[in-house]
């Protein structure tokens, strides 16, 4: 049988790849009803030549085989699941993203970073920035949660710090190989060390920010714990910084010399710590002292300042929100534009309206007193907006589908972060923040 296989191989592969091809034609007429099982047997099909490729030389290797049937399912799935045009989109500049870490890294040329990717990377979304930062040499990436963790783990290498608490029920979930953790509590340590497993920590000291950390008088606990508990590695002490963007840096040289002075008690106590960091964005500008190994870029990675001294920075913002006109209605003078009518026309206008309303991410209270762009021009945005619409003043030549630019990149516009921030009474970081996560986010 084997002399007949070796004699008949190229045979045996073309009625199999014959087979195969019928199989996919008919799946792509009844796609909808056996995507798993034909899926599944594809599957099986190349895990058989692959136990038994060595019966035969086969016409074509099975590499090829897999290739070209890869292939097929890629347009199959775009055929079945097509990524459909959105009407808002975010964009992230990769390049303005990297400029920014060289800024960050000339500031701080001796110190790691850990890049902090919580709440969304700041609305710029986790997996854009896993790709954008693919490559870089980082000790840990910075999330704040248990979900957030579980997006970096399933779709990158790098190693994450979970700066946030999580249930004492779903520590056993983490990989303790890849993680790290930010300890505030003396119950979170001890459920920790009741695992029995080799975990790498960071205690949170409290220097004066005093809203979680330990404080002088909680060490001596901390510190008899470890010591009876060898298998949680003390890899870091951290901290954070309260005022770092004040000019005035005297609350920040007190909270530093607090977290010395603990940070001697655990020296003295005979633990050897890697990672010393409590500086985020703010003190990355503001500080230059090389007890700290680390240091925590958040808003700065993605091109705002922390100071509020954008130019200066040298930062580069990296995220851009552009939307589409859905409906151009034609008003006369005295007629009213959405609930209350809170705007009026004072000449015949007509308003353009766009999908993107607090639901969004645009706040309520900033209507009436924002920018929105068309080609370059500053539009007024005009009466409440609503939970998933909003409008502008449209011009002469604008049309349904046509782009309307909600945020820009570009430092001092009308529609900046920093101005949107400023009509909505609130700071840019809540801006971001706010900006749904189910809007498409691309990379440039």
């Amino acid at each position: 049988m084997l002399h007949w296989y070796t004699q008949n191989a190229s045979l045996v592969y073309s009625e199999c790849f014959t087979g195969i091809l019928r199989m996919l034609h008919w799946y792509t007429q009844n796609a909808s009803l056996v995507y798993s099982e034909c899926f599944t047997g594809i599957l099986r099909i190349l895990h058989w030549y692959t136990l038994n490729s060595e019966l035969g030389t086969l016409h074509f290797t099975l590499s090829t085989l897999h290739s070209t049937l890869k292939n097929m399912l890629g347009r199959l799935r775009k055929k079945l699941n097509p990524e459909l045009k959105t009407l808002n989109t975010i964009t992230i500049s990769r390049e303005n993203i990297l400029h920014n870490l060289k800024i960050l890294r000339k500031l701080q040329p001796k110190s790691a970073f850990f890049p902090v990717l919580k709440s969304n990377a700041y609305g710029h979304g986790i997996l854009p920035m896993l790709e954008i930062l693919k490559g870089q040499n980082f000790p840990y990436l910075a999330v704040d949660s248990y979900p957030e963790y579980q997006l970096i783990h399933k779709h990158s290498d790098f190693n994450i710090l979970l700066i946030g608490e999580t249930l004492h029920e779903n520590y056993h979930y983490f990989d303790f190989k890849r993680t790290a953790f930010a300890v505030a509590t003396l119950g979170t340590l001890q459920t920790l060390a009741k695992l029995k497993k080799k975990i790498r920590i960071h205690l949170f000291l409290n220097t004066g920010m005093n809203r979680e950390g330990f404080q002088s008088q909680d060490l001596a606990a901390v510190i008899a714990c470890l010591q009876t508990n060898p298998q949680l590695e003390l890899e870091g002490v951290m901290s954070h910084l309260h005022s770092a963007d004040e000019e005035d840096m005297s609350s920040t040289q007190k909270q530093i010399a607090s977290f010395k002075e603990q940070y001697k008690l655990l020296v003295e106590a005979g633990f050897e710590v890697k990672w010393k960091h409590i500086g985020a964005s703010a003190g990355m500008f503001q500080l230059q002292d090389e007890f700290f190994t680390a240091w925590r870029p958040g808003i700065a990675l993605y091109g705002y300042s922390p100071l509020g001294k954008q130019k200066e920075s040298g930062l580069l913002p990296a995220l851009r929100l552009t939307s589409t006109v859905i409906s151009l209605q034609k008003l006369e003078i005295g007629e009213g534009v959405s609930y209350n009518q809170t705007w009026k026309a004072s000449f015949p206008c007509s308003v353009a309206t766009i999908p993107f309303g607090y639901y969004e991410g645009r706040m309520r209270k900033s209507s009436g007193k924002l920018s929105y762009s068309y080609h370059g021009k500053a539009l007024p945005q005009l009466g409440t907006i609503c939970m998933n619409l909003s409008s502008c003043l449209a011009e002469e030549n604008m049309q349904i589908g046509d782009e309307i630019e909600l945020i820009s990149p570009e430092i001092g516009a009308l529609n900046s972060i920093e101005e949107i921030a400023h009509h909505s009474e609130t700071i840019p970081y809540e801006v971001l923040i706010r900006l749904d996560k189910g809007i498409r986010r691309e990379i440039k």
